[in-house]
Order: structure tokens, then sequence, then C-alpha cells
């Protein structure tokens, strides 16, 4: 019979990535596009094949390194020209599947100096731990002005509504 993770196991998953999420990834992260930092960086969190699905088209996949810098490139350069200092994160929540993977979701506001907010976005990540560490291997998201993810995304629990 399979074993089944257990409550500590993740708990312990849990701190691991969450930390890993909000510690060592959106913080570089922001610093990066902030001070228009080398965006290769973005291959030690975003793992090939990276699939991205956003409101305003299909989904695509990134299969290399080289396609999801680009990608983020386009985007840094987007909130650089928009005078990007930070992200504020207005809501969050975390699921661990098992002590290799899990998915968050967040609701950034992306913000300048000033605080003014350049864009709000609800976007949903699935990480996963690969042979070189946890990546993000899809990317989910969308355009709101919500505040909280239930607005966004409620959760249904098989009730049909």
């Amino acid at each position: 019979m399979p074993s089944t993770s257990s409550p500590a196991a993740l708990g312990d998953a849990y701190t691991e990535i969450t930390n890993w999420f909000f510690e060592d990834y959106l913080q570089p992260w922001m610093t990066a596009v902030e001070t228009s930092s080398d965006p290769s960086f973005i291959a030690d969190f975003w793992g090939a094949p990276l699939w991205i699905g956003l409101e305003d088209g299909p989904a695509a996949v990134f299969n290399s390194p080289e396609e999801i810098t680009g990608w983020f490139k386009d985007s840094f350069d987007r909130l650089q020209s928009a005078d990007y200092t930070h992200t504020a994160v207005l809501d969050r929540r975390v699921m661990i599947f098992h002590r290799h993977g899990g998915a968050i979701d967040v609701i950034w506001s992306r913000r300048r100096g000033d605080d003014s907010e350049i864009e709000r976005l609800a976007v949903h990540f699935i990480i996963a731990r690969r042979t070189d560490g946890l990546r993000i291997v899809s990317i989910e998201g969308t355009n709101t002005d919500a505040d909280t993810l239930d607005e966004v995304w409620p959760i249904h629990r098989g009730d049909g509504q």
C-alpha cells in the first residue's frame, strides 16, 4: 500500500513551499524588475516547460529557459516603463498536495514608489519539486479589481453553485 503524507510532513512542506515562494522568489523578482537586473535569474524559479495562461489569449508553453526569460523580460520591461518599485500581496492562499508540490494563489498589487497601483492581478501558481529544486511549473492569471481571492475565485465544493 502506498504511503500517505503525514500531517507533520504536510506542515513541513507548507513551511518550505510558502517560505520559498514569498521570501526566496518574490523578493528577487521585485528587485530584478526594480533595478533592471539580468532577467535570466527567473530560470531558478520558473521551470521549463512552463505553462502560462492569461485571460487575454490561449495558454502558452515555454519549453526552454531562454523562452521563459524572454516572456519574463517582456513583463519586466512593461513594469519598468510604468515606474514599478514593489508588489503588495493583498491576499493569498496556499494548498499543499504532498511534500513535493502545492499551489499558491495571490492577489498582486504592483505599485510605484508613491504606492499608486500599476496593475492588480489574481495569479495561481503550481509549484513542483524537481531534481533541481522547487520550481513554478504553471501560472494562471487574470486582471482584477478585487481585494480577496474569494471574490475572484470562490471555492466550490461540489454543490454546483
